[in-house]
């Protein structure tokens, strides 16, 4: 049969099955070779489960005096880093739309934003550092084991 003429309904749509059969699956198999992360999530978050379930975790008292200063300042911390972060690729998209070539200021926002990405991530692993410390290695596993809980549902903390 050739692809130019008009074949009958029943073999035009077998046609049409066929073709987008030979799409779909390699399709499925970069969605199945491909991690389950959202780039746009950070890489842990583990305060708001902990905030969740911070009775059930029954932290004593000296935990919930740390846990509630950490509260006081990293989530701002973190936050005014984010914020900087978000400006710095703001203003890489802008200079890219409207024509910034591959010069060396362009190299330096890319460089800017990598080291800024870097922070962040740092950052999230210090958390993480910290509230294996204020918990304990059992109430860490509980919330470490309530986080993958959450990453199934769909749901990754943020």
């Amino acid at each position: 049969m050739h692809l130019l003429t008009r074949p009958a309904p029943l073999k035009h749509a077998a046609l049409i099955a066929v073709l987008l059969s030979g799409f779909a699956a390699p399709a499925q198999f970069a969605r199945a070779e491909s991690p389950t992360y959202n780039l746009g999530e950070p890489v842990i978050a583990l305060v708001p489960i902990i905030k969740q379930h911070e009775k059930a975790l029954k932290l004593d008292a000296a935990q919930q005096e740390q846990f509630a200063q950490w509260l006081k300042t990293a989530p701002a911390m973190r936050k005014a880093a984010e914020d900087k972060l978000a400006n710095a690729r703001l203003q890489l998209r802008d200079a890219l739309m409207n024509g910034m070539g591959d010069t060396p200021e362009r190299q330096a926002m890319i460089q800017d934003i990598g080291k800024q990405e870097a922070a962040l991530v740092a950052m999230r692993a210090g958390c993480v550092d910290k509230m294996h410390a204020l918990l304990g290695a059992e109430k860490f596993k509980d919330v470490v084991a309530l986080y993958k809980a959450s990453l199934h549902k769909g749901h990754a903390a943020k």
